[in-house]
């Protein structure tokens, strides 16, 4: 303990010898830099039912260091490292005491070769396992990035891009004991040149993940997955007559898998084209055709996007799409404009042949109404399907108004859709999502109130829609206080990731997408935020927030919890800071042999903020 108050001791002589007047700027030769940042010392503690407690004296902090070599557009640099920073002695989101550095430099930016590199550590961090439009579960664990960037724009040749990119991370979750890991690697090059009017592209990338996704007592699988990808293509483009342009893409994509062993894998080869004129102002006509020699692969490279795998999908079963779309748009007012369009879609898959036919029309209108503004747009469609009998109507609307009413500002939105296709021909989907505010000032008081929500799923399928509604509100006097809170409700199907759970695709409906893949996700949260500036130079800050969810997989489920609290003061005198804070969660999971884990943590010191140089 003695060293510890010696250490602190000199730490709270540094922070006032900082007082003395600081070079503004120092200089080696052609290097240019500055550093500055804050210093603190105080008195920590953590205690908590599933770590050891312990406290005592200890300094921490954070700064930035900056330059350049010779010549910003030559060299810059940018160095940020921070050390036992944390909710309850600063403004990082952490429950834990966190520590790393952030770097960043800039080369040759003004040339025409600039470059760029990255380059990201955090130790004791907190980090967040996601759940859909729900409240996440809390992390804790290390991660880094790294990053390159570099580029050719020489006049009268073809620009180049390359970019490298890796990163991983290894957490736990608070109250569950689980661990997992995920890692990435990716490059990219880009070139692009103009030939005779002809704009010319080409592409390439590459790229790997891995992920330990954590078990969560039989929930969440303890799942091992691997996916690897790699895709280039060339593009072009012309003008043409009546105020036109064509364009035509043509790409292969290489997608794999491993998931429980089991490796997936397949090659996808696209090809699209568009062209358009616009003869006049008012009127604009255009077509696309789009080609694809594996739509089962197309459905399995979107889980993979999301993060999921596909079990038992095997892709390279025969399959492939076509399709035809011409449109036409007209704007008989500046407000009023109308399109209309025709559609072929053909495609084999499962060993059965589909096809389509699409059209319809839509009118978009925006005006002044009632004192307000209006925006508006309604569409109307009719699908045949070859393999079934009669026709399917499609219906979409959306409408936005505002408008002063006694001084309260109003706005409110509404959207809706139905039978709109998804990537099958063979599903249809549905969504709506609506939302509204109410906002007034008095001079230095201010208030609003908002909701929203939406839903979204296959018409033909149940138990694969997901929905979300929210709440909020905010009242403020000035600098005296500030006072927020709202209220969430959501529930659906995730994808297990090893960052957390991923929204099911919307195209990929089962049996496509096997039910034992699926987590079903259910819950609701609310929170408050409290800010107050009572006097010059003093802030006080709160917030607290509370949220219960569920999680159903295989004939398991959990009940799960999740509680945040966290209260900051700080006072400013000349350049030095006097901080105290308190920061506690609580999270817990019925599925997880225990009582749920509470940490809590607290500080009191002062900081200085100065330049050093």
């Amino acid at each position: 303990m003695a060293g510890s108050l010696r250490v602190a001791w000199v730490a709270l002589a540094a922070l006032l010898l900082s007082a003395l007047p600081a070079v503004g700027q120092l200089q080696f030769g052609d290097l240019s830099s500055n550093l500055n940042g804050s210093l603190s010392a105080g008195y920590t503690g953590d205690y908590g039912n599933q770590i050891s407690s312990s406290h005592g004296w200890g300094v921490g902090g954070s700064g930035t260091l900056s330059g350049s070599y010779y010549n910003p557009n030559f060299v810059s640099f940018n160095v940020s490292p921070y050390l036992d920073q944390s909710r309850a002695n600063s403004n990082y989101q952490s429950i834990s005491d966190a520590s790393g550095v952030n770097v960043s430099t800039s080369i040759f930016s003004g040339s025409h070769f600039p470059g760029a590199i990255s380059y990201a550590k955090a130790y004791n961090s907190e980090g967040n396992y996601s759940v859909p439009g729900a409240a996440n579960f809390v992390t804790h664990g290390n991660s880094d990035t790294f990053g390159i960037n570099w580029s050719e724009a020489l006049p009268d040749a073809p620009s180049l891009s390359a970019g490298f990119n890796m990163g991983s991370s290894q957490y736990s979750i608070y109250g569950a004991g689980d661990e997992g890991t995920s890692s990435f690697r990716s490059f990219h090059v880009n070139s692009g040149y103009r030939l005779f009017g002809f704009g010319l592209g080409a592409y390439y990338s590459t790229g790997e993940s891995s992920s330990q996704a954590p078990e969560l007592a039989n929930i969440l699988q303890e799942t091992e997955i691997h996916s690897d990808n790699s895709a280039y293509g060339l593009n072009l483009g012309h003008a043409i007559p009546l105020h036109g342009s064509f364009s035509a893409n043509i790409n292969r994509s290489d997608v794999s898998s491993n998931f429980l062993g089991e490796n997936y894998s397949g090659t996808i080869d696209t090809i699209n084209t568009s062209a358009g004129v616009q003869p006049t102002n008012k009127l604009h006509l255009g077509v696309t055709a789009d080609y694809s020699d594996n739509l089962t692969g197309q459905l399995f490279q979107s889980v993979i996007a999301a993060g999921g795998v596909v079990q038992g999908l095997n892709t390279n079963q025969e399959s492939h799409s076509m399709d035809f779309l011409g449109n036409v748009s007209y704007s008989f007012l500046p407000n009023l404009q109308t399109s209309g369009f025709g559609e072929r879609r053909m495609q084999y898959f499962l060993g059965t042949n589909y096809g389509a036919n699409s059209y319809g029309g839509s009118a978009s209108y925006g005006h002044g109404l009632f004192g307000g503004t209006f925006n508006g747009s309604v569409g109307l469609s009719e699908n045949t399907a070859d393999n079934r009998p009669g026709n399917t109507l499609g219906f979409s609307a959306t409408t936005n108004y505002s408008r002063r009413i006694l001084g309260w500002r109003v706005t409110g939105h509404f959207s809706y859709a139905q039978n709109v296709q998804t990537l099958l021909i063979t599903y249809m989907n549905s969504f709506y999502n609506y939302g509204g505010s109410v906002a007034r000032r008095w001079r230095k008081l201010s208030f609003s109130v908002g909701a929203g929500g939406g839903r979204t799923g296959l018409t033909e399928q149940r138990g694969v829609a997901s929905s979300n509604m929210s709440y909020s509100a905010s009242v403020a006097y000035s600098h005296w206080i500030t006072l927020n809170g709202n209220y969430t409700r959501s529930s659906g199907n995730g994808l297990q990731t090893g960052a957390g759970l991923a929204p099911v695709p919307t195209p990929v409906p089962s049996p496509v997408l096997p039910s034992s893949l699926l987590i079903l996700y259910g819950g609701s949260g609310y929170s408050f935020g409290l800010g107050s500036s009572p006097a010059k130079r003093l802030m006080l800050g709160a917030s607290y927030s509370k949220s219960n969810s569920n999680l159903f997989s295989d004939g398991f489920s959990s009940r799960n919890q999740n509680d945040e609290f966290s209260a900051l003061a700080q006072y400013q005198f000349r350049k030095m800071y006097f901080t105290c804070g308190f920061a506690r969660l609580e999270q817990g999971f019925s599925a997880v042999t225990g009582p749920p884990a509470v940490i809590s943590s607290f500080y009191v010191g002062v900081s200085r903020w100065f330049n050093f140089f």
